[in-house]
């Protein structure tokens, strides 16, 4: 059959050239009862891994799927020029009337399209929204879809963060009701669903919350129909009475600072520390009491908010030790190692600067040094 979506002068055809292990298994459900589902892909939209060919890497060496998740993957990083003027290359990467893993037990009955890019930091530029707007017309000719959703919106998915942009005044569809992205209380796995999956780029847990939250031993076992908690249990124990001396960590020289406003980092704690004359503050017990009862009894003015940093790890890299805090970054105290070119490259967000040439990230077993020296192929962004 001829669909009018292959018509699109930025659209092509890469259905046979994916990463691929298997078959996808066909709908049951007709064309025209489709929903069609707007993804974003949590990756920022400029690095090398925000195309079809990274996401399809992912979805089949790293999740272990057949085939990539989406139907059509439009990516802002390839500009077309066209009849109509410039748009952003749009990837056919699965059968219209294959069933592909993107938005778990609902996968029959809806046609996924991911946006690529992290739309919390990212802009829709007018290159993505028009090719969004060409692909969503032409289906809607092709008689594929009877209506649009985001991620957020489709069954068990309202706490998830995808697709952060709204599609609907993006295509100028309808409104956009709000969609309550708060944790649940207890959720049901999925097909297609695994920890990382679940956990990947959601700053509110990680793989290793999941596996101690719901005592779960080995995460390749995860079954369909599956009740995770998204919540550390919360066991009863006797109040403590709080005294001056109880204030004596980290924690809550961190809590005062947010609670006010404040910039935490160790970095703008050690300034902090100077201007009220501790000097070569590291954050011991005995300087961050010395510390908490001076900004108890002084007025910290606000400081701006840090503009975030990011650190591009390139898929040219096989693997970037990690260290555990604390220990100096050099290759025997590194007992795991991240993996770039497994993702396409990976990106992090800059957390600390605890040394030159280090930086803190949030990784999947928790917060973690890297070296990234000049010797290294990092970049900043």
């Amino acid at each position: 059959m001829s669909y009018k979506f292959l018509d699109l002068p930025q659209l092509v055809d890469r259905r046979s050239q994916l990463a691929s292990k298997g078959n996808l298994s066909k709908r049951k459900t007709a064309l025209k009862d489709l929903v069609r589902v707007w993804h974003h892909s949590l990756t920022l939209k400029h690095l090398s891994g925000s195309t079809a060919i990274g996401f399809a890497n992912y979805h089949v060496n790293t999740l272990g799927w057949e085939r990539v998740g989406y139907t059509f993957v439009i990516e802002p990083q390839n500009i077309i020029d066209t009849p109509k003027g410039k748009r952003a290359r749009i990837v056919y990467a699965n059968n219209v009337l294959d069933r592909s893993y993107h938005v778990g037990n609902s996968n029959d009955f809806s046609l996924g399209i991911c946006v690529a890019g992290d739309y919390r930091y990212d802009q829709l530029d007018d290159a993505t929204l028009a090719s969004m707007v060409d692909l969503h017309r032409a289906l809607k000719v092709d008689k594929i879809g009877k209506e649009d959703k985001s991620h957020h919106e489709m069954p068990g998915y309202a706490w998830k963060q995808c697709a952060v942009f709204d599609y609907a005044k993006a295509l100028n569809f309808k409104p956009n009701q709000p969609v309550d992205k708060s944790l649940p209380e207890v959720y049901v796995v999925q097909q297609g669903d695994t920890l990382w999956g679940l956990a990947k780029n959601d700053s509110r847990f990680t793989v290793e919350d999941l596996m101690k939250w719901n005592n779960i031993s080995d995460p390749s076992k995860l079954q369909v129909g599956q009740k995770l908690s998204f919540k550390e249990s919360k066991v009863d124990t006797k109040p403590t009475a709080k005294t001056e001396n109880s204030q004596n960590n980290t924690t809550s020289i961190v809590d005062y600072l947010n609670s006010i406003g404040v910039d935490s980092s160790l970095t703008n704690r050690k300034k902090i520390a100077k201007q009220h004359g501790i000097n070569n503050y590291t954050g011991t017990a005995a300087q961050n009491i010395q510390l908490l009862n001076k900004l108890r009894s002084t007025t910290v003015p606000k400081a701006a908010a840090p503009k975030k940093e990011y650190v591009v790890l390139p898929a040219s890299a096989q693997t970037w030790r990690t260290y555990k805090l604390g220990v100096a970054p050099v290759a025997k105290n590194s007992d795991w190692s991240l993996t770039p070119a497994a993702f396409g490259g990976l990106t992090y967000e800059i957390l600390d600067r605890p040394q030159p040439n280090v930086v803190t990230i949030n990784t999947s077993r928790g917060k973690r040094n890297i070296y990234v020296g000049p010797d290294t192929s990092a970049k900043f962004s």
